[in-house]
């Protein structure tokens, strides 16, 4: 109330009734509206005072209501990696030092997201009320491509899946929804610009996965929410586009520049430890970066910008060297600026711990020819092989456990694991009802293997796997993220979620088998 106080009624506006209703729950006694910083009632409209007020009491109102907090948050990388200097050998300009990350050729945005929500924790995961999906470069358009996210992960029909805009402020939203809802947040990006561009050297592919619920058991809870909402024609790309354009970075860094001195008032009163900022712009960045003087400032290496999953990345970077107790303040700037203040809780050490034993894999480097054909960027002559046909939506569907959840089952009479489902036992020909046996998160082990060089592949040669699940399943899977050398007879391998062909449009998504990392 004595932040509203100075705020005449007049420049609330259109918010006048929202205050009111905020007013009747804290008069009614059902809220207890925890000290804010006052805030200038001054400013220029475009920054104006009731915007971040009304932000914050409906963050107070959120929190002490749903009371719900960040569970986990995973990442996935992609193993391959693009050295930059051999973007400026081919095109004879852009390149610089050092690598950036990229999806694979049967890797894209759903994929990824897959594989990161797959390291959610199934105590954080499980319970989730809802997925949603963001990224501005999603495998689908119209389609949701969240369902399949769902799918995979093997949540049940009544828990809803949502796909955000092709924007990057829509990646924070994503994160805002399944706050609300107990949720989760799923963002994958794969960034890149016109080729030789400075988005292209800069950024990078990525997922990550952000868990919400009980505010007992989070290893932190979201404190403030506060949002600067602006129009920029910063990035922007038509629909159809296979990249984007900008304008000088210093349009939108002067932008940003004009909100700085609000946010340093508003995060003076936190004192965060640590600074996360995501930014495609490195001005702004830049001048995000410093408003805390001497707070913590991740920098991710050798990844690149990743368009909505970077502040998750970032985030992860700062919760891994965070202690109980500390806060962590959050900037993300995209057509405006979202202001985000966390509170680490003591259940942070076990995280940390289980992030610590998770082992890294080894990456490999990609040619930049490569890189541009899986993109779609450079037309080339492939391998010629008879080239797959597209894949029909009605038994899609009525395999729908098996190809994207990787469910077997198992004859109730005899025990027979039947890989792919069957409705009759190939063991004993029961017809008794089967049992669900899901595969993706068993490890297996390499029965036999063959390099074919003939069948049809953008990178040729295919690998395929026979693998031993260890509890009577036993089937046969291409081997990803593997050269002919680097997979033998006895080898444990892991599931992973790929794009196994895509023709027409339509994108035929399956599980492979790649090496576990020893």
């Amino acid at each position: 109330e004595d932040a509203v106080e100075p705020v005449r009624r007049s420049q609330l506006g259109e918010f006048d009734e929202r205050i009111d209703v905020i007013g009747e729950i804290v008069s009614a006694g059902k809220l207890v509206v925890e000290q804010e910083p006052k805030l200038d009632a001054t400013r220029r409209h475009d920054i104006s005072s009731p915007y971040q007020l009304v932000g914050m009491v409906e963050t107070v109102v959120d929190r002490k209501n749903r009371m719900t907090g960040l569970l986990d948050v995973s990442s996935y990388l992609p193993t391959c990696v693009l050295a930059l200097d051999d973007i400026g050998r081919v095109l004879g300009q852009g390149g610089g030092r050092g690598t950036r990350r990229v999806a694979n050729f049967d890797e894209d945005t759903t994929t990824m997201g897959v594989e990161a929500a797959r390291r959610l924790t199934h105590d954080a995961s499980d319970a989730a009320q809802s997925v949603w999906f963001a990224s501005t470069a999603p495998a689908y358009g119209i389609k949701t491509n969240a369902a399949a996210i769902h799918a995979a992960l093997g949540f049940g029909a009544q828990v809803g899946a949502y796909d955000g805009g092709g924007s990057l402020r829509s990646g924070v939203g994503a994160v805002r929804s399944a706050w609300r809802d107990g949720g989760i947040a799923v963002l994958a990006d794969m960034w890149s610009g016109m080729p030789g561009s400075d988005d292209e050297r800069n950024g990078g592919d990525a997922a990550v996965a952000f868990a919400f619920g009980d505010d007992d058991r989070a290893i932190a809870r979201i404190e403030s929410w506060t949002s600067f909402t602006m129009e920029l024609q910063e990035r922007w790309a038509a629909p159809g586009a296979d990249s984007f354009q900008s304008w000088d970075d210093r349009f939108g860094s002067e932008a940003i520049a004009e909100v700085a001195p609000c946010v340093a008032e508003l995060l003076a009163a936190v004192a965060p430890t640590a600074l996360v900022v995501s930014s495609a712009n490195a001005r702004a960045a830049a001048t995000l970066a410093s408003i805390v003087p001497g707070a913590f400032v991740p920098v991710l290496d050798g990844v690149g910008f990743a368009g909505v999953a970077d502040v998750g990345l970032k985030l992860i970077a700062a919760l891994e060297r965070a202690e109980a107790g500390a806060r962590i303040a959050v900037l993300v700037a995209g057509d405006g600026l979202e202001v985000i203040v966390l509170t680490v809780t003591d259940r942070i050490g076990a995280w940390q711990a289980r992030r610590a034993a998770t082992a890294s894999r080894a990456t490999v480097a990609v040619q930049y020819g490569n890189y541009l054909t899986w993109r779609g960027r450079l037309n080339r002559q492939l391998p010629r092989r008879p080239e797959p046909q597209q894949p029909a939506a009605p038994p899609s569907h009525r395999n729908v456990g098996w190809k994207f959840g990787l469910v077997a089952s198992r004859c109730a009479a005899c025990g027979t694991v039947h890989t792919p489902p069957e409705m009759r036992c190939r063991g004993c020909g029961s017809i008794d009802p089967q049992e669900s046996v899901p595969l993706r998160d068993t490890a297996a082990t390499v029965v036999t293997f063959t390099v074919d060089n003939l069948a049809f592949t953008p990178a040729p040669p295919l690998i395929l796997a026979v693998v031993d699940f260890g509890n009577g399943a036993r089937s046969s899977f291409e081997v990803a993220d593997t050269a002919p050398g680097g997979i033998a007879i006895g080898d444990r391998v892991e599931m992973v979620f790929r794009r196994v062909t895509s023709v027409g449009g339509v994108h035929n998504y399956f599980w492979k088998v790649r090496p576990v990392t020893k």
